[in-house]
């Protein structure tokens, strides 16, 4: 604590300047928007212009909302999300399953040691925590707090980046009527006094600035929301499932039936040292579920 205390009273400007470094993206988006206003301001301008100018203004628009709406860090964070949305890889559903049900049969077995070793090497957050308070004999209230944070703490955590791609699928829509406001607002008061490159160029504006919002609002982010959801629902159910599987090595379980849970959690074969044909029993209740 002193050494951060120095660090700043000696660096009297590390605030400033780390709170610049956070505002430039905001300033730099500002621009652009202000730019493609300015485009439309100017009076008659060629095609291309005027479509790259509507792009900005919406997009540009948008962006600028959400990060003072939402904030810099958690609108950063979302949006390099975004890019895996729609892969088909399925976020929170990779166990590390034979490395638990060792560790779990060995805790069953009284080999704390070897347990504990074990539990180290579980790549899984989740199940290597709750693997290690067992081991180190927390109590079943302790366990079950510890992991029903870190359950919660991961379901806010997706509603905050929902919320983000909600705000932002309300702002596309929004920045577009605008542009087509102030197309029009333009259009008519150079009526009199300006040429028909004028007209052309504010009417285009206007009509460009609706489509892109549209698409951008229907066919971008709404879609990547319901993704989004989706993947968030997976997300959590895996969690659920470290859950029933801790719980289960918290009253020594024997191994087979965590395999065979397991396998009904996941509707799948889970890899071990052996594979049975029988039917999997019912799986254990998802706890929230």
């Amino acid at each position: 604590m002193a050494r951060v205390l120095r660090h700043y009273w000696f660096n009297p400007f590390h605030c400033r300047e780390q709170s610049m470094n956070r505002i430039r993206p905001l300033v730099a988006i500002g621009v652009t928007v202000a730019f493609s206003t300015g485009v439309l301001l100017y009076g008659s301008a060629p095609g291309w212009l005027i479509v790259v100018a509507g792009f900005v203004f919406v997009i540009g628009g948008t962006l600028t909302a959400t990060l003072i709406s939402e904030g810099i860090d958690r609108t950063e964070e979302v949006l390099r999300k975004v890019p895996g949305v729609f892969s088909k890889r399925h976020r929170g559903m990779d166990l590390d399953e034979k490395v638990f049900l060792q560790v779990s049969e060995a805790y069953r077995r009284g080999l704390v040691r070897h347990a504990e070793r074990g539990a180290r090497g579980i790549a899984d957050s989740f199940l290597g925590q709750g693997a290690q308070l067992i081991v180190d004999g927390a109590a079943r209230e302790e366990l079950e707090r510890s992991l029903q944070w870190r359950i919660a703490n991961a379901r806010e955590e997706e509603k905050r980046h929902l919320r983000v791609m909600q705000a932002m699928a309300g702002f596309a829509p929004a920045f577009g009527m605008l542009g087509t406001l102030l197309g029009l607002v333009r259009m008519l008061f150079g009526l009199g006094e300006s040429g028909l490159d004028m007209v052309g160029s504010a009417m285009g504006f206007a009509m460009v600035t609706t489509v892109y919002g549209l698409v951008a609002a229907n066919l971008v982010i709404k879609p990547a929301i319901s993704r989004m959801e989706q993947q968030s629902r997976e997300y959590l159910a895996g969690y659920h499932i470290r859950y029933e599987l801790l719980m289960m090595m918290f009253s020594r379980e024997n191994a087979a039936l965590m395999r065979e849970s397991l396998e009904g959690f996941l509707g799948r074969p889970v890899h071990g040292d052996r594979q049975t044909g029988q039917q999997p029993r019912s799986a254990v209740r998802l706890v929230g579920a």
